[in-house]
This record gives C-alpha cells, sequence and structure tokens, in this order.
C-alpha cells in the first residue's frame, strides 16, 4: 500500500485476535455506570446548594422589606405585624417554609445570635437590626435527623427617617 504523502504504509500491529476481541463494547457500559454513579451525587449536592442559596435570598429579602415595612408604619405593633406578613410573602417567593419564621430586633452591630434584643421604634432618628431566620429543611435529609440545625438568618439595619409625617 502506498501512502498519498510519506511513501508506503506498513501495519504496525497485528489484527487483535483472542482474549481482546471479546471486550468490545464492554466500555461503554463502563462509562455509563460510572457517569451514572457520579452524576447522582454531583446532581444532589447542586440541588443542595441551591436550596440554601434561594433560602439566603429568601431571608435577606424578607428582613429589608420588613425593615421597609416597619419604617413606614405609623405604629410599632402594626409594624411589626406588616414586617411578619411581608417577610412570610417573600419566604413563600422562595418556596421557603415559614414555620420556625423568627423575627427579632437587635441592637445595631451586635448580631442575631447574641446581640441585645431592643424593642423596636418609630420614633424619628431610630437606629436597629432586623433578623428574619428561617430553618430550612435540605433534600433527602430527615428533619429527625437535623432538626432546627439548618438556619439561615438574614439581617437589615433599620434606619427611622428623622422627618417622619407625625413625629
Amino acid at each position: 500500500m502506498t501512502g498519498r504523502w510519506f511513501g508506503p504504509v506498513e501495519p504496525t500491529d497485528p489484527p487483535v485476535t483472542g482474549s481482546g476481541a471479546e471486550d468490545g463494547g464492554r466500555a461503554i457500559i463502563e462509562v455509563i455506570f460510572l457517569a451514572v454513579l457520579m452524576l447522582i451525587p454531583v446532581v444532589y449536592i447542586l440541588i443542595s446548594v441551591l436550596r440554601i442559596q434561594a433560602a439566603t435570598f429568601a431571608v435577606t429579602q424578607a428582613a429589608r422589606d420588613a425593615g421597609r415595612a416597619l419604617d413606614r408604619a405609623p405604629t410599632v405593633d402594626d409594624g411589626i405585624a406588616r414586617a411578619r406578613q411581608i417577610a412570610r410573602l417573600d419566604l413563600a417567593d422562595q418556596h421557603v417554609s415559614d414555620d420556625q419564621l423568627t423575627l427579632t430586633f437587635v441592637a445595631t452591630g451586635t448580631g442575631c445570635d447574641g446581640g441585645a434584643v431592643v424593642s423596636p421604634s418609630t420614633e424619628g432618628g431610630a437606629v436597629y437590626d432586623i433578623c428574619v431566620t428561617a430553618v430550612i429543611s435540605l433534600p433527602g435529609v430527615p428533619s429527625v435527623l437535623t432538626g432546627s440545625k439548618n438556619t439561615v438568618t438574614g439581617i437589615y439595619t433599620v434606619h427611622i427617617g428623622d422627618l417622619r409625617e407625625g413625629s
């Protein structure tokens, strides 16, 4: 046989006969098996991370909207009621359960875990943080194992305007 550019072409390896010929087609089965074996955990991890991200976005948005509702409310009690309702709506928007939703008010910069709890105020010039905490569930993990350990928290600093109407 003569090659077009390189001259004569000689086969370097003899054709496979015997035990090597019987493996034909098994590589595709092994690749499919390993792909499925690797794909299931990757998909589970991806779903879990996306679920946590959605919950984090939900509580952050809930804290921001609750703070804005409290700022615009005529009274503190009305503001807290509006803040709770808006926080529930924001969590429902991202399909996060609001069963164990907590709304706390802490001194600015002290953090939601152990911060000094303050009572909210609608007085002009008041500044405090509002914390929205929700318990999330991971797909495929029973709540008996996790309980209320998987929480996400959103924080928003409320600045009540000095020039509020009526103050």
